[in-house]
């Protein structure tokens, strides 16, 4: 009865989904909101996520067609408190890793929708490392710091320069913390 009801609730976001199989993720590193992973003879998935969005517990399944698009996504428990999570869901589909970015948030639940969005982020990352591809998990904060790091490697840490006037075709400045100079980024290089 078990193996029904799951079967069940992964063919509600993968509706086209056959005979699937749990996935070992001990031998792979997915992002750490993935908790479960389902394949399907088809080539897609369904992938178990849980995450915080304005309260902790907000858990979604999300389905992954094999041509890397979310086939439909689900919230499965929550804490939220003006559960837009519940209908979230269908602002996903179709949605692939060049697009998720795009998809809005919903006004007055944003980080409700936020961790939502994320977490299928999540989903779709993970479904291209299951099909043997790479993807960079740090977060947009790490990988600034390991560029300023890379492009000072004797700073220690670094803070942002408040710029006051426009510097034609200078779009950040950060200062090392211990002295050793500054990092000038234009046009997102360094």
């Amino acid at each position: 009865q078990e193996s029904d009801a799951v079967g069940k609730a992964l063919t509600v976001v993968l509706p086209n989904g056959e005979d699937f199989q749990s996935v070992e993720l001990t031998e792979y590193k997915l992002p750490e909101t993935v908790i479960e992973a389902y394949s399907e003879k088809n080539g897609g998935y369904v992938f178990k996520m849980t995450t915080t969005g304005y309260a902790s517990g907000l858990v979604i399944l999300c389905g992954i067609d094999a041509d890397g698009k979310v086939a439909g996504a689900t919230c499965i428990a929550s804490n939220e408190t003006n559960k837009a999570e519940n209908e979230y869901g269908k602002n996903v589909v179709n949605a692939t890793l060049d697009s998720i970015d795009k998809v809005d948030t919903v006004g007055g639940s944003t980080k409700t929708t936020t961790a939502y969005r994320n977490a299928v982020k999540d989903a779709l990352n993970s479904f291209v490392i299951l099909n043997g591809g790479s993807v960079d998990l740090r977060s947009e904060e790490e990988i600034l710091a390991d560029n300023l790091k890379t492009a000072l490697p004797s700073a220690d840490e670094f803070t942002p320069v408040f710029i006051t006037e426009d510097m034609e075709g200078i779009k950040d400045i950060y200062s090392a913390n211990n002295g050793a100079g500054f990092v000038f980024v234009t046009e997102d290089k360094f």
